[in-house]
This record gives C-alpha cells, sequence and structure tokens, in this order.
C-alpha cells in the first residue's frame, strides 16, 4: 500500500522527483514533492522485498503508473541508488547481494523521465545527511556522551556514515569548498577484512571462513558478521562451537524462519536465551569496532552515524553502552580521547538514502546525472 500525505499535497511543489532505494533485502520507491528552500516531503513511498523482483524498471513503470498519474508537474527526474559499487559512467546498477542489475537504458525505456542519475546506497545515504538533518532532525539520537549535530552553516567537519543491513555500506563525508555542503565519497567498507579481538571470535571467524566464504583460502569480509545475515552467521558459529549452549527450541525457531526473519529471531530472544545473548553481544562489539577504524581513518569530528536497517530497530540494545564501551576502547590514550569526543548518531529514519537521491536529482544532476538520448 503507498503511503499518501494528503495535507503536504494542498500546496503547489515547484516539482515531483522519483527515487528508489534498491537493497539486499527491501527495494523502496518514493515520489518527493519539492517546495524550494530544501524542503521535501515523500508523498508516494512503497516498499517491496527484494527477492520478489526480477525486473526492475517494469516495478519503476508500474509504481509510476499507479502512484504518478495524477501528480502536478509530472516526474521528469528520477535517481536510484543501489547496494553495489557504482562504474564510472553511473549507466548501471549491479547490487553484490542480488542476483541481477539494471541499466540506465532500461529505465529510460520503462519511465518518462528526461533525468536521471544512479548512485550507490551509502553514497545516497551521504548526500541524504543534510536534508534530513534540515526536514526530520528528530531522526538523529545520540548515543556518545558529548556531541551535536553538523549545523546548516558553517564548516563542515569531515564525518563518516555506516550502516549494517543485509550487507554494511560505508561513506565518508567531506566538505565541498564550492558549496559548504557535504560531499560523499563512496565506498565498499562492508568488504574489507574482518578484525577479532578475542579468542571465541577467532573461532566464530575461523567457522564462517571455512563454512560460509566462498573461498575458505580468502579473507573473511566485515560484512560475513557485522550484518544481518553476518548476526546469523555468528549464530551459526556459536551453535557449533558451544553446542551445549541455549535453548533448543529457540534454535529450531532461527532455523526454520525465513532467511530475511533469522536475524529478527536472535534478537527477540536475546533477553531469554544464552546463544542469542552472546551473538548479539559480540555482534555489537564487532559492530562498535568497524565504527570506529571509520572514525579514526579518516578522523571525524563532525561525527560517525549509524544509519542501515539495524540500529534503529534495535535502539535499546545500541543504547545499552556496550556498543559506546566498545567504540571507545583504545590502548592509545590520547587516540582513546579522540574518540571520547567523536559524536555518535543513530539514523533512525531509512528513509535517508531516498532524502539523497531527491538532493541529488534536483541539485547535483549536471555533474552525475544521464540525460534521455533520442
Amino acid at each position: 500500500m503507498a503511503i499518501r500525505n494528503p495535507q503536504s499535497e494542498i500546496r503547489n511543489p515547484q516539482s515531483h522527483v522519483l527515487v528508489a532505494d534498491v537493497g539486499g533485502t527491501h527495494i523502496s520507491i518514493a515520489v518527493f514533492a519539492h517546495y524550494g528552500n530544501g524542503k521535501l516531503q515523500a508523498v508516494r513511498h512503497k516498499t517491496f522485498r527484494s527477492r520478489t523482483v526480477q525486473d526492475f524498471p517494469a516495478l519503476l513503470s508500474k509504481f509510476l503508473k499507479e502512484e504518478g498519474r495524477d501528480l502536478t508537474p509530472a516526474v521528469r527526474q528520477a535517481c536510484i541508488d543501489f547496494a553495489g559499487p557504482v562504474g564510472p559512467k553511473r549507466d548501471k546498477g549491479t547490487i553484490t547481494n542480488l542476483g541481477w542489475g539494471f541499466t540506465a537504458r532500461e529505465v529510460f525505456d520503462a519511465i518518462p523521465v528526461e533525468e536521471l542519475t544512479l548512485l550507490n546506497d551509502f553514497e545516497a545515504v551521504g548526500f541524504g545527511l543534510e536534508v534530513l538533518l534540515a526536514n526530520c532532525p528528530e531522526a538523529f539520537v545520540r548515543l556518545s556522551p558529548a556531541g551535536k549535530l553538523p549545523g546548516q552553516n558553517g564548516r563542515k567537519p569531515t564525518a563518516v556514515v555506516i550502516g549494517a543491513g543485509t550487507g554494511l555500506g560505508t561513506s565518508i563525508l567531506i566538505e565541498d569548498v564550492r558549496t559548504g555542503k557535504y560531499r560523499p565519497i563512496p565506498g565498499e567498507g562492508g568488504h574489507v577484512d574482518f578484525e577479532a579481538v578475542d579468542e571465541l571470535e577467532f573461532r566464530a571467524a575461523g567457522w564462517i571462513r571455512k563454512h560460509i566464504n566462498r573461498s575458505p583460502g580468502n579473507p573473511m569480509d566485515r560484512e560475513r558478521i557485522v550484518s544481518g545475515p553476518g548476526l546469523v552467521n555468528l549464530y551459526r558459529a556459536l551453535s557449533e562451537l558451544e553446542p551445549g549452549d541455549g535453548n533448543p527450541r529457540i534454535a529450531a525457531e532461527v532455523v526454520k524462519a525465513d532467511v530475511y526473519d533469522r536475524p529478527a529471531v536472535i534478537i527477540q530472544h536475546a533477553g531469554r536465551d544464552t546463544r542469542c545473548r552472546r551473538t548479539l553481544d559480540i555482534w555489537l562489539r564487532c559492530y562498535a569496532r568497524a565504527a570506529k577504524n571509520s572514525a579514526i581513518f579518516p578522523l571525524t569530528p563532525g561525527g560517525v552515524f549509524l544509519a542501515g536497517g539495524i540500529a534503529a530497530k534495535i535502539l535499546p540494545e545500541m543504547q545499552s553502552g556496550l556498543f559506546m564501551k566498545e567504540f571507545m576502547r583504545c590502548d592509545i590514550p590520547n587516540i582513546r580521547s579522540l574518540l571520547k569526543r567523536t559524536p555518535v548518531f543513530i539514523v533512525t529514519d531509512y528513509r535517508i538514502g531516498l532524502f539523497g537521491c531527491a538532493n541529488v536529482a534536483l541539485n547535483f544532476f549536471n555533474e552525475m546525472g544521464l540525460r534521455r538520448t533520442k
């Protein structure tokens, strides 16, 4: 069912922009109304399970025909982000954790837009940060003892966004001195090598490398643990390494659950099952170290922003103190002090990438986008 906001549609927007976020678990498609002065409002929004989609351009076409036919002015701009690396021509999307992709030509053939931009998903999150701050400042929850959100005006200290979902996304935000705004640098930080710090983590990583890696001879990606599927990998590893731990009934429930629902089952039982509890605690510490490493190189006095699909859904666990304790754990005193000064925020509005897509379509098309050719 589409989300509509009739009150926001009373005003006359300057334009409507089609945006989409293509992730490994969900695909979100929306139309944003642009009212000028940076004001954006989602007036149409639908979410789909990614595994049910084989023809993404056809899905866009169906959405626009059903949800965009009564919009004035008509949609003429589109921006799509996807969970995968972006090529230099920005003319196709290949989703790392799915078995399909799409091209800009296929999108132009499917929908009547004149302008199209393709982005990496966390590049879009980076472009969405300031827009979400301006439109929904309540969507940021601070975890760190101190620190404040970036101001709308003035200097923009370097920041980073990192987020665990189906995978682990990252982007560095640096100040564009021409515009005074943040400029995201896309990255694939989920595919750096995983770092373990205690015996159980080493053993779990070894099990995952042997049983989950495409090749046990290759290093293990960080997102093999720091992601939704990674949480399940970790649970499976502990099940094998410590078989006497945990409730067999809950273990059977995890196995029987849909592959996309297993992380939620583990999290749900963390309060009553020792294996689920241990799994989630190790996962939180590994996520905190991933965020810490992102905050150290480059240095990020502007803050660390935790996006993705998981952190906001487990807010009490993120606020328990375990995450920040691990984030600030460091053997070098002056670096530990630096980490204590680094602001850390959870982004609770999953639409941040969609806001970023709208921002790019409206303000960055000339340097990043593709125009329809005859």
